[in-house]
């Protein structure tokens, strides 16, 4: 059996858009019935929060959206996760950059969550809502969940080669 496909989201604290990307990048796998073929993780470029559940913001919006919470814990990005993940996904530019110099040598593992914005898409990158009120938590989801078909279509490519 071949090993499967691992995709890793990262943000700033992995709280907020990280383990939103990694709920929504699950179901839309498992929807797809790749949920075997595809395993999804999330993390942090900084430690503010690690062993914290995701803010309770970002839970409430991704209830209304019609996800579940899965238990997920922030962790911090590690060296080692450069070797254990097919994909790395960073949320923003300030993440991609972070990713980039603490995973050296990953740079073709590593790419930005816009690259499977929806056509006509008006962000430029996932915005981060930490700040803001429920709408910002609310657009995060709306955002990734748009996003999602694209990049199943894009893994299943890559599975099939």
């Amino acid at each position: 059996m071949k090993s499967p496909y691992k995709i890793l989201f990262v943000c700033l604290g992995n709280i907020c858009r990280s383990p939103a990307a990694e709920i929504v990048c699950r179901a839309a796998m498992k929807d797809a019935g790749m949920e075997e073929q595809v395993l999804v993780d999330s993390c942090g470029t900084a430690s503010y929060h690690v062993g914290s559940r995701p803010d309770s913001r970002m839970l409430a919006a991704l209830k209304r959206a019609g996800y579940e919470y899965d238990g997920h814990r922030a962790r911090q990005l590690r060296g080692r996760d450069a070797q254990e993940y097919d994909l790395i996904i960073p949320q923003d530019r300030e993440n991609e950059r972070d990713v980039l110099t603490t995973l050296v040598g990953a740079e073709k593992k590593v790419v930005p969550m816009n690259r499977w914005f929806p056509e006509g898409e008006r962000a430029n990158e996932v915005p981060d809502p930490y700040y803001g009120g429920a709408e910002g938590f609310d657009e995060v989801v709306r955002l990734l969940k748009r996003s999602m078909p694209q990049l199943v279509a894009e893994v299943a490519k890559r599975l099939s080669e």
